[in-house]
This record gives structure tokens, sequence and C-alpha cells, in this order.
């Protein structure tokens, strides 16, 4: 159940759903699942931004793509168990280990683009093209690229980007 807001939270909502504040409080206690939905999901301060600018902000933001915590953890453990053997190897073979964590930080780190899960596989590929078409020869960047398309899903690609430093034991 959500949690109960106080006076001005419902002030403003009532204006979002076009009813009197009364209106808003007969609806809560009818339990209208769209004041459910309000509170549960929308801060005063999403309200009145909405209000005022016909957006929310924050629903824009790559940490809006919420990924189920149990499910990190699975491919932050499976990634973890390929350390040092398999993939891994392959990698530090094609490329220096301390290049592909400065890949890592720097997608990571990159102001400029906000990371989703749909994109981050094509922005670890295209990131190691940059990196690598300065530092290694053109059948390296190839199975280098080759590796990462045909080992890694997206998902995968951004928990690595986003845990890279628990991933890969960085400290």
């Amino acid at each position: 159940m959500a949690e109960k807001k106080g006076k001005e939270y419902k002030e403003v909502a009532s204006k979002i759903l076009g009813c009197t504040l009364a209106s808003y409080y007969n609806w809560d206690k009818q339990g209208r699942p769209i004041i459910s939905l309000l509170e549960k999901f929308f801060s005063k301060d999403d309200l009145e931004e909405f209000l005022e600018t016909g957006d929310i902000k924050r629903l824009h933001s790559s940490d809006n793509y919420r990924i189920d915590p149990m499910l990190i953890d699975h491919i932050k453990h499976s990634l973890k168990t390929i350390k040092g053997r398999g993939i891994f190897e392959k990698l530090n073979h094609l490329i220096p280990y301390k290049i592909f964590i400065s890949i890592l930080e720097d997608l990571k780190n990159d102001s400029e683009i906000e990371l989703h899960r749909e994109d981050s596989k094509k922005l670890l590929i295209d990131r190691i093209k940059g990196y690598a078409a300065s530092t290694l020869e053109k059948p390296s960047q190839k199975q280098l690229v080759n590796l990462v398309n045909d080992n890694f899903s997206s998902i995968e690609c951004y928990v690595l980007i986003k845990y890279y430093d628990e991933i890969l034991d960085k400290n």
C-alpha cells in the first residue's frame, strides 16, 4: 500500500487530477488506484514540476531504467565467475587490462551519454573501437569487438559498465 502523503502533497495532486482537495480525500478513502499510483511513484516535487513544465525530467534519466537487484547480483556473479578464465583471458590477450578498465570507467563517468541497458553493448563496442584504433592492429580490434559481441548481452554490458569495479575486483 502506498505511504500516505501530507496535505501539501494532496493539494498538488488534486491540481494534477483536476479535482478539489475534498474529492482527492474521497477518492483516497474509496481506494481509487490513481491515488495509490500517484503517491507510490511521484513526489510532490515531481507533480509540481509537471504542473510548471508539462514534464518530469527524472523520468528521462538512465536511473529510471530499473533492473531487478537480484538480476544485477546474478549477472555480477556470472561475470565474476568467468574472470580470469575464458572470456576475460581472451579479452586480456587482445587488449591490455588497464585499457579495458579505462574504457569502462570512461563510459560510466561520461556525463554526455545516458547509459541505458539497451544501448550498453553498442556503446561498449564503439568505445573499444575508438581505443583499439590507436592501440591495436586491425585483426586484434576485430577479434576484440567480436569477442564482446558474441559473449556479452546488452544487460551484461550494462552491468559490467555500472559495476566493473566489483566484477573485476578493482580496488
